[in-house]
């Protein structure tokens, strides 16, 4: 009986401390929601990675908690120069070829605080410029069921340059930039009220277990 409630003890304890929340990028997600066309030439690689869909104008991207984010270009389609930045350039890739191919390149790593991001900026030295996360030309790829005006979790975006937003080639494939959030130095979660209360009483179960132990050896004695 004294193993079974030492054991119910420290299952209460390991209960009552959360595990660390993992930090996500929130996207609000702008209108309208569109399907990745098919004249976008990595339409294929981001299937793959399960998305179908995109959100540009009216989106937003917000993180959960502080956070590592790691950037990495994938490829771009575009007869411009082309390129991203973050951080007023802490961050940045410049390309000018019509083609390049689906092959990820690390472009460096940044840490942000939880809450709104609004540095990032792509922008083309032939066709649109200094465009950030809400504006029609900087699309956000989403996975199936997302909706507009709603929204959508994950630890990693796939970020899509337009940059000539109207006729054929509105299809934000002109850049690609990947980004990929990693909780910051272990924050964990604080246990809430209730939480301390059963991690209370989990000590004190093993303490009147053993008091009730020494007392039994005292009355063998």
């Amino acid at each position: 009986m004294t193993k079974i409630l030492k054991l119910a003890a420290i299952a209460s304890m390991a209960l009552a401390i959360p595990a660390a929340a993992a930090v996500t990028f929130n996207v609000g997600i702008g209108s309208p929601v569109d399907t990745i066309p098919g004249n976008n030439n990595f339409q294929s690689n981001l299937n793959a990675a399960g998305l179908y869909l995109y959100t540009a104008g009216g989106a937003t991207i917000s993180l959960s908690g502080k956070a590592t984010v790691t950037f990495e270009f994938l490829g771009s389609e575009s007869g411009f120069s082309d390129s991203f930045s973050a951080r007023a350039g802490a961050i940045g890739i410049s390309e000018n070829s019509s083609f390049t191919a689906w092959n990820p390149v690390a472009l460096g790593s940044l840490v942000y605080n939880a809450g709104s991001i609004n540095d990032w900026i792509f922008t083309s030295a032939g066709g649109a410029q200094n465009k950030g996360i809400g504006s029609l030309e900087f699309g956000i790829f989403l996975p199936r069921g997302a909706v507009a005006n709603g929204s959508y979790s994950s630890n990693v975006l796939y970020l899509g340059f337009d940059d000539q937003i109207t006729g054929d080639d509105d299809n934000h494939d002109d850049m690609i930039i990947r980004v990929t959030a990693e909780d910051f130095g272990g924050q964990g979660v604080v246990p809430e009220p209730a939480s301390w209360a059963m991690l209370i009483a989990g000590f004190g179960l093993v303490g009147a277990v053993s008091r009730r132990r020494r007392g039994a050896a005292g009355v063998a004695a």
